[in-house]
């Protein structure tokens, strides 16, 4: 008996429920750290960015890097487009307006003379954001409450001792949260990446078995696990697929992967891994950031670099990763879907963001746990709750 005979169906069992914190994120969640730029591409002049549907001025402060709200309060210009007139200071183009970087007062109104008695008023101080620069990447945190250290969620694997990281970051069209299904979603990789040339000697497996988002013991990471299913299957009325070249390397090609809010993937390669950040800007758009770590040291240095920059760059970053995830993720266009098996990773995913993103109290966490966890039983037993209307998704 196959293994596609002796799976379960997975039809109405936990999707009778939506997930409203995570529907109305579509500009992403509050309360995080978020790489923006590389540091390579912040010199002594303002850059532009948008986080989180919130626009951003950095900008680089002696050894420091400051972010502020790129908004004078006077008319609505952008800072960024300012000018460094004095150090550590911004001035507005528009009328010189000029502030300090590092906490967002008003030091001088250059067109109001030397006396103008707007200077040093609440109304009139930019906001500032916390800002850190780590793993030759700029992160800003954006939020309604106090920021943790960096290291909450910054991956370990940038900070480890010898960890060479290289970013790669891109402004692309799309909602951030289909990005990040993408990535979790593990079946789209056996037929989109199927003649990727990335992907040219390696065995893909067919399908997958038994797919389950795994919580890791320190409670940041949902690991992804599935049973993988090798070699040419037939499929009833069809015929018989995949029909894989002769040069594909036996032993096959599992991709290990795992998800930790506020949007991060984590695939690991053999002698490498690679970090995905989805940076929300706004409805439409997010920051794709692709990060490649390895350790190494010495000579490795520079091996490491030349295998980035002239092989993982091409084949992976832009042909698999922009040409073909890009273009789903911007062609996609749901609710309504309709979800299959594999996609309890997407659910699971979704349910987890609900429950688990900052910004929820104890109290309020504890009743959403109960509430999900009574949903998960009358899913299973076909059943709606009273008052709960069923998913926009049904899996099927």
């Amino acid at each position: 008996e196959s293994a596609m005979d002796e799976r379960q169906p997975a039809s109405r069992a936990s999707l009778y429920r939506s997930w409203p914190r995570y529907e109305a994120a579509d500009k992403g969640f509050r309360n995080y750290w978020y790489p923006v730029i590389e540091s390579r591409r912040l010199g002594s002049k303002p850059k532009a960015v948008k986080v989180v549907g919130e626009p951003i001025m950095l900008m680089r402060d002696g050894d420091k890097v400051r972010a502020l709200h790129d908004r004078c309060p006077h008319r609505g210009v952008p800072l960024s487009a300012g000018r460094s007139e004095f150090p550590g200071m911004i001035s507005c183009i528009y009328h010189g307006w000029t502030y300090r970087l590092a906490d967002g007062e008003l030091c001088a109104a250059l067109t109001d003379g030397p006396d103008s008695p707007i200077c040093g008023k609440a109304i009139v101080r930019v906001k500032t954001y916390p800002v850190e620069e780590r793993g030759n990447i700029i992160w800003v945190y954006v939020g309604d409450e106090p920021a943790p250290p960096i290291e909450e969620d910054v991956p370990e694997e940038f900070l480890a001792e010898n960890a060479v990281v290289i970013p790669m970051i891109e402004l692309r069209k799309g909602d951030w949260r289909y990005a990040m299904e993408n990535a979790v979603d593990e079946a789209h990789a056996r037929y989109l990446h199927r003649k990727t040339p990335f992907a040219f000697f390696r065995l893909f497996p067919a399908y997958q078995t038994d797919v389950q988002m795994v919580p890791s013991e320190d409670g940041k990471w949902l690991r992804r696990l599935s049973k993988p299913v090798f070699g040419p299957q037939s499929y009833p009325g069809v015929g018989t697929w995949p029909r894989d070249g002769f040069w594909r390397k036996a032993g096959g090609q599992v991709i290990v992967g795992k998800a930790r809010l506020p949007g991060v993937f984590y695939v690991g390669h053999k002698n490498w891994q690679d970090f995905q950040f989805f940076t929300p800007v706004d409805e439409n758009h997010h920051l794709m950031c692709q990060i490649a770590v390895r350790r190494t040291k010495g000579l490795g240095v520079l091996w490491w670099k030349l295998r980035v920059w002239s092989y993982i760059q091409l084949f992976h970053r832009i042909m698999l990763n922009r040409w073909e995830d890009g273009f789903i993720v911007e062609a996609m266009d749901c609710p309504p879907e309709r979800l299959f098996r594999p996609d309890v990773a997407i659910v699971a995913w979704r349910r987890w963001c609900d429950l688990h993103a900052r910004g929820l109290d104890g109290e309020r966490a504890a009743k959403a746990e109960a509430e999900a966890e009574d949903a998960k039983a009358l899913g299973a037993s076909g059943e709606t709750a009273p008052g709960q209307p069923a998913s926009k998704a049904e899996l099927t």
